[in-house]
């Protein structure tokens, strides 16, 4: 027969192996809690990246307008190209525009994604009528970019003379 102490001494030692085995793993609520941690700092930085995006974005299209203009200016003088007779296609490449941020659709230059027009940004066109270059940007409720593009340049209709130099945008 076993004694009570042997009997003793086995539950203690029973007791400290289930101890040691649920020390190693976590309990559901630290689970839990990291889980809404997670939650919460997902929740905070998914739109601090989309509003960063747009604004990588907007400086981006306004730094392809700035070159834009500058190339444009630089090779009207450097080939002493006559600017009234410039065409759109002409500008576009000129410009160095890339085709996967800009497309030629009808008397414009607007922005696109992949090739085609972007239906959801379209708020930035670029055109050119006697020697000028046309800038402007119409105001779209429905796009973020487009809003920040509008904030920045709310006096729609920017016109740039290609035939000086230095024009400011």
């Amino acid at each position: 027969m076993l004694s009570k102490l042997h009997i003793r001494k086995n539950r203690t030692f029973m007791r400290i192996q289930v101890a040691k085995n649920m020390r190693g793993a976590f309990s559901m609520l630290e689970l839990v809690f990291v889980i809404v941690i997670l939650g919460i700092l997902a929740a905070i930085a998914i739109p601090r990246f989309s509003l960063t995006r747009i604004d990588a974005q907007v400086v981006a299209i306004e730094n392809d307008i700035n070159n834009a203009i500058s190339t444009i200016q630089r090779e009207v003088f450097s080939q002493n190209l006559d600017p009234k007779t410039l065409t759109l296609s002409q500008v576009f490449t000129l410009a160095g525009l890339s085709p996967s941020r800009w497309v030629l659709q009808g008397n414009a230059i607007v922005l696109g994604k992949n090739s085609t027009p972007d239906t959801q940004n379209a708020c930035v066109q670029l055109s050119i009528a006697n020697a000028m270059l046309n800038f402007s940007v119409t105001q779209k409720a429905d796009s973020t970019l487009c809003e920040k593009l509008f904030a920045r340049h709310p006096n729609s209709g920017k016109t740039i003379p290609l035939n000086t130099s230095n024009a400011i945008f």
